[in-house]
């Protein structure tokens, strides 16, 4: 194997496990929401904010969190919460970006 091939192997690898941390953290917890988190993070790709929200919001496993409950009730309810969802990737996303331009 060329050393290319290796180095794109192992960065693939690097993204699955980054990807998933989330997802196997909420598993693992038998966090309530773990469905929720299971579809939020692909979304950690275009923002790293989100992953570390995620990943603290599985390893914590606990139901006390009642006012985002609430929101996300509310968002669900109002067929929102892919908007809320997208807002929040743009704002990660933009805030990785500034930096960049400068």
């Amino acid at each position: 194997m060329t050393p290319k091939l290796v180095i794109a192997i192992a960065l693939l690898i690097a993204l699955l496990v980054y990807m998933t941390a989330p997802a196997l953290a909420a598993l693992v917890t038998r966090h309530p929401e773990r469905r929720l988190i299971y579809r939020l993070a692909p979304l950690t790709l275009f923002s790293f904010l989100l992953w570390v929200a995620l990943l603290a919001w599985a390893l914590t496993g606990q139901r006390d969190d009642a006012r985002v409950a609430r929101y996300v009730a509310k968002l669900r309810g109002s067929n929102r919460l892919p908007i809320a969802i997208a807002l929040l990737v743009l704002v990660g996303l933009a805030g990785s970006l500034l930096p960049l331009l400068r």
